[in-house]
C-alpha cells in the first residue's frame, strides 16, 4: 500500500483544472451572451457613457465579444481565452468598478483571479492546449 504523500497527483489537479476551467467558461458565456443575444448592450453602453467613456456603444460591444470568445476559448482549452478573460475583466473591475474589489466588484475580482490563475497553470487536460504542446513533442503538459 501506497504512503498518501507518494500518490500522484496531476490527474487531480487536472480535473481540479478542469472544473475551474468549466466554470469560468461557462458562467462567462452566459454573462456576455446575455448582453449580446438578449438586447442589453445598450444597458451597458449607458452606463459607460454615464462613466464618460468614449465610443461608449463600441466598448461595450467589444467588451463582451471579447468576453464571450474568452469564455469560448477557456472551454476549449486554449490558454489565450484566459488571458483576454483577466484583461478585460480587469479593466472592468478597475474602471467601471473603480477597484472595489470587496464591495460592488467583488464577483467580477474573483473572475479576474480566476482567469490569472488559469492563464499561469495553464488549461489543463483534456484541451487543445495538451494537443499542442503533444503534437511539438514536449511532454512537460503530461
Amino acid at each position: 500500500m501506497k504512503n498518501l504523500t507518494e500518490t500522484p497527483r496531476f490527474e487531480s489537479s487536472n480535473f481540479a483544472i478542469l472544473l475551474m476551467r468549466i466554470w469560468l467558461g461557462t458562467v462567462m458565456l452566459k454573462h456576455s451572451g446575455t448582453y449580446l443575444f438578449q438586447g442589453k448592450v445598450p444597458e451597458l453602453a449607458a452606463f459607460l457613457e454615464s462613466l464618460n467613456w468614449p465610443i461608449p456603444l463600441a466598448m461595450a460591444y467589444a467588451s463582451q465579444l471579447a468576453e464571450f470568445g474568452a469564455a469560448i476559448l477557456i472551454l476549449l482549452g486554449v490558454s489565450f481565452g484566459a488571458w483576454i478573460m483577466a484583461f478585460t475583466l480587469g479593466i472592468a473591475v478597475l474602471f467601471a468598478h473603480s477597484g472595489k474589489i470587496y464591495s460592488e466588484a467583488e464577483l467580477p475580482f474573483t473572475y479576474f483571479l480566476l482567469s490569472v490563475v488559469l492563464g499561469l497553470i495553464g488549461l489543463g487536460k483534456p484541451g487543445l492546449d495538451s494537443l499542442r504542446f503533444l503534437k511539438k513533442g514536449n511532454r512537460s503538459m503530461n
